[in-house]
Order: structure tokens, then sequence, then C-alpha cells
């Protein structure tokens, strides 16, 4: 079976693709790394093999998570410049208790 759609460049590398899949219309934007047809076709058969795979909220992980919450490099290096070490035993604290918070599995 060939693969049959209609496309639109919206921008560089970027199409509104519509298709019809078992008499339902669908319509996806595609980006695509080079911008030759084999690239976009095997996006689109992707797109349509994945169509009624069920939605799978991503999921962060303990490094995401961490990242959200420590506290800005800067304050570690104000502390470093002026030779702060309570400031720079705070921020180590702080850090420790983050990755205590976000424990890797």
């Amino acid at each position: 079976m060939s693969l049959i759609y209609t496309k639109e460049k919206i921008r560089e590398n970027g199409y509104i693709v519509t298709t019809i899949v078992n008499g339902v219309e669908h319509t996806f934007n595609c980006v695509i790394a080079n911008d030759t047809i084999e690239d976009l076709d095997e996006i689109v058969q992707w797109n349509i093999d994945n169509l009624n795979a069920p939605f799978v909220i991503p999921q962060p992980t303990y490094g995401d998570k961490r990242r959200g919450e420590y506290p800005p490099i800067e304050d570690y290096l104000d502390a470093i410049v002026k030779g702060d070490q309570a400031q720079i035993d705070e921020y180590i604290q702080k850090c420790l208790e983050v990755k205590a918070k976000y424990p890797k599995p």
C-alpha cells in the first residue's frame, strides 16, 4: 500500500500533512531533519502507525526534578569569590536536600 497524503509547507523543514486512514481524515504537523520526501514519508508513516496509540504523559526523571530545584550556581560562585565558607556550606546543604528529595532510582 502506498502512502498518500497532501502537504503544505509552513516553514523550513515544517509541514502540515493531511491523510485519510480508514476513511477518517487526519491532519498533523511534521518537522523533518532534512527537507527530503523520504524523511517526510517516514514521519508521516510514523504518525499513521501511532494514531491509535494511547497518549503517554512523559514523566520527568529524577535529574529533571533536581535541576528545577537546585539553587543557582551563581550563589556558589559568589560564595567562592567572597571566600564565604558559611555560604558555601549552605549551598551544598541545599543541594544535598534536593538530592535526598529526588533520589536516584
